[in-house]
Formats: C-alpha cells, structure tokens, sequence
C-alpha cells in the first residue's frame, strides 16, 4: 500500500515537472503575436521577396513598310541643234523657223521687243531676215516689204561685178573705197564702167527679181529683206567657193567702217557686212539698213535688217544683238526637252 503510494507520488511530481516545463517553454511562445519571434531570441528578418522584375521586350524601331522597286527612267536632253523643227507664224507677224521650245525663250522675246520699239517709239517699218545658212533656221518680219536699200545695195553690185569678171576686172581701188568707204562716187564710177543690165540679170538668178525690175536703170534700186538676204547668200556661197576674186571681195566686206552688225559682232566673230543709211528729207526715201554673213561658233548666218528711220543706224543696235542672240539659241546647245527612254 505504502509502495503504490510512492509510486503514485512519483508519478504526479514527473506530471508536475513536465507541467512546470511545458509552462515555462510553450505558454509564453502561445502568448506571443503569431509570427512574433519569443523575447529571449532576436527577431529574423523575414526576408522580403520582391516580385521577380518583369522584363519587357528590347523596343523594335518601327520599319517602313517595303515599297515597291521603282526603276528610274533616265532623261536625256536634246539641245536646240539637235531637235526638229517647225515653222509657225506668231500672232504679231513674226515668222520663225525652229524648235517649238524656241518661241518660249528670252531670246525670243527679245526679238519681238526690240522690232516693237522700232515701230511704236520710232513709227518704223521694220523688215527682218535671220537665217541659218545650213540648217535654214530663222526668223522674218515683213519681209517681202520693198524697202530702199541706200548703200546696202553696194554689195550687191561688187559682188556682182567680181563673179563676172573673176575680180574687180580693174577696178579694185573702185572696189575697195565703195565697199570699205561706202563712197558713192566710186559706186557711180563702177556702175558707169560695168553697166546696170547685166547687173539686172544677175540678180534675177540669184533670187532678187523684184529689184532686177528697176536695177537696169537705176543703182540703187527698192529690194526686199527676203531678196536682200538672197544676194547675200550668194555672196557666201562665192565668198567661201575660192573662185576668181572672192577672197579680194570678202577681205572688202570684212573691213566696212560703217556697220552695226560688225560694231556688235566683229570682235567675236568674222563679219561680212554693208550697212546703207539715208536722211529724211525732200527725196522721201529715208533708210537706216545693214546686211551681211555672221561666221559664228553656231555656224554662218545672214541678217538683214531695213528700216525707213533717217540716218540712224545707232537705232538697229538693239535687233542686230536680239537676232544674234536668238540664232545662239535656235542652233545652239540649249536644252530643247528631254526624252525619256
């Protein structure tokens, strides 16, 4: 009896001591916030998990959407020389014979300026005749007007005289001071020496038979710019044959004293030209003219300008430079259009 009571108070005191411990150890953590780590022990850091950085994908430059290859047509240009040409009549009179994109230029412009202030500040008749001697390019104005040539017409009767004889047939000092000087008493003498008619026939051959009509008796007779221009291809055609007499001729004709178309192209240019100038007066024939052959880089042309302006070849000054620079332009390398292959 005494036994089982020791062992029952053995019992209870283990009982007791196991409570005592579970007392001390457990109850306080139970008291403790959850997630409270107990007094007696540091606190460790939860560590804080961050979410994971989401990565965007790398920024792609925005592409062009692809364009459908495009081949080129490549231009060509075609130069005023180069390109065909056509003849029209503008709706002031001028007649041009050239490159349809010729009668869009300054150049062209100019032309029809200048024979416009002739006639409106001046009151003129005005007749024009540019050509090119190869390509036949060009540009009239009234051209068929007879017109009193003055001295012009001087060229015309050497020319004739130096074809027929194979040179000034002894006459060359004549010649020369008719040409050079312009002097009319040498002309007179000439045509005294040589005659009017068969002066007459020549000039009906060479295009120029309106003038033939009044040349077999009178040496200075009316002539177109159309017919004066004639002659005067003639006169290249002679002056370049290397016949009898036409280099005696042409070195006349390239030193006249008196020539607006050589006094605005002669340093340039070699000039074969005769101007004829006469006043207003009693006789009613007033005249400011020049004519003659114009070597240029272009190649050789004729021009012909007749006025009824007294004595003023200072006044041609300003056509003489338009037709020069239009014949630069109508033959020269401006760029007409361009073709495209």
């Amino acid at each position: 009896m005494v036994r089982r009571r020791r062992v029952l108070i053995a019992v209870l005191a283990a009982i007791a001591l196991v409570a005592a411990v579970v007392a001390v150890l457990v109850v306080p953590r139970l008291a403790q916030a959850p997630g409270q780590a107990p007094e007696d022990e540091p606190a460790q850091e939860v560590p804080t998990v961050e979410d994971p950085a989401v990565e965007e994908p790398p920024t792609e430059e925005p592409q062009e959407p692809e364009r459908p290859t495009v081949v080129e047509e490549s231009a060509t240009p075609v130069t005023m020389a180069e390109a065909p040409v056509r003849t029209e009549t503008t709706d002031d009179g001028l007649t041009v014979t050239a490159p349809e994109a010729f009668l869009a230029t300054d150049e062209m412009a100019d032309v029809r300026d200048a024979i416009h202030q002739l006639e409106q500040e001046r009151g003129a008749t005005v007749s024009v005749v540019l050509l090119d001697i190869q390509t036949r390019r060009g540009i009239t104005y009234n051209a068929d007007a007879s017109m009193y040539p003055a001295s012009s017409i001087k060229a015309a009767y050497c020319a004739y005289l130096f074809e027929t004889h194979g040179g000034a047939g002894g006459a060359s000092a004549l010649a020369e001071n008719c040409i050079v000087n312009s002097s009319n008493d040498a002309y007179n003498s000439l045509a005294t020496t040589f005659g009017f008619r068969p002066w007459a026939a020549w000039l009906t051959s060479h295009g120029a038979a309106g003038a033939a009509a009044e040349a077999s008796v009178y040496t200075y007779p009316r002539i177109s710019a159309q017919e004066l221009a004639a002659v005067w291809e003639e006169i290249w055609r002679y002056g370049t044959s290397g016949e009898a007499g036409a280099d005696e001729l042409t070195g006349y004709l390239a030193r006249t004293t008196v020539s607006p178309i050589a006094d605005e192209l002669r340093d340039d240019h070699v000039v074969w030209s005769k101007a004829g100038w006469f006043p207003a007066d009693a006789n009613n024939i007033p005249a400011s003219n020049d004519a003659g052959v114009v070597f240029s880089d272009e190649g050789p042309y004729v021009m012909v300008v007749m006025t009824d302006i007294g004595s003023d070849l200072d006044a041609l000054h300003p056509l003489i430079d338009a037709l020069d620079a239009a014949h630069a332009c109508m033959c020269g390398d401006a760029v007409a259009y361009y073709e495209h292959d």
